[in-house]
């Protein structure tokens, strides 16, 4: 008797995954995950065990292939209509998608997120790979701490309207490299 009521648990938890659209690998492999004959499951349940193209939700093409291509589909369907559901990492690992399976995938048929219609990165702007440092995080990552307000100080004016300033002790390669990591034009350097 305990074994017929965890195949029917099984069946019923692979019902459920199908139900809700989330079903991640054929029925025989996930027989074989929890360790069940797949074959002997209609012997097992008989009459319950109906056919499973009568589950609802259960899709027959359920290789990695398929569940990668329908999972790509779904998504940038949702980034035309403006409702990107949240980074793309987030929405294949919710179907069950490893990071490794989804990259090849790609690769293979030379897709890209960043292309989609819609898409927007978790940084800002459509395709944006860039994320803005603050200046003050920049400070204390080179000189390994912040400029207090009362000590003699070395302004750095950037862009002629933000000024950073580094204390009077800060070592000027420092403030080299801080100018360099910048990328943008310094138009004073005074005391």
């Amino acid at each position: 008797m305990e074994k017929v009521e965890y195949y029917r648990q099984i069946f019923s938890a692979f019902k459920g995954l199908c139900s809700s659209g989330k079903q991640s690998c054929s029925f025989r492999e996930y027989c074989r995950e929890h360790g069940v004959s797949y074959y002997r499951m209609y012997l097992v349940l008989k009459e319950e065990y109906p056919s499973l193209n009568e589950i609802p939700g259960y899709t027959r093409g359920s290789s990695l292939k398929f569940r990668c291509s329908q999972v790509y589909e779904d998504f940038k369907s949702l980034c035309a209509d403006g409702r990107q559901p949240g980074t793309f990492i987030d929405y294949y690992k919710g179907f069950g998608i490893t990071k490794k399976q989804m990259k090849s995938y790609l690769r293979r048929n030379k897709l890209r997120v960043i292309d989609l219609p819609g898409y927007t990165s978790p940084f800002g702007g459509p395709g944006s790979h860039y994320k803005e440092i603050p200046f003050e995080d920049i400070i204390f990552e080179e000189a390994g701490f912040l400029p207090e307000e009362s000590c003699n100080v070395i302004t750095v004016r950037v862009d002629g309207n933000v000024e950073v300033s580094f204390p009077a002790d800060t070592d000027l390669s420092v403030i080299a490299k801080f100018i360099r990591k910048m990328g943008k034009e310094i138009t004073h350097v005074g005391d």
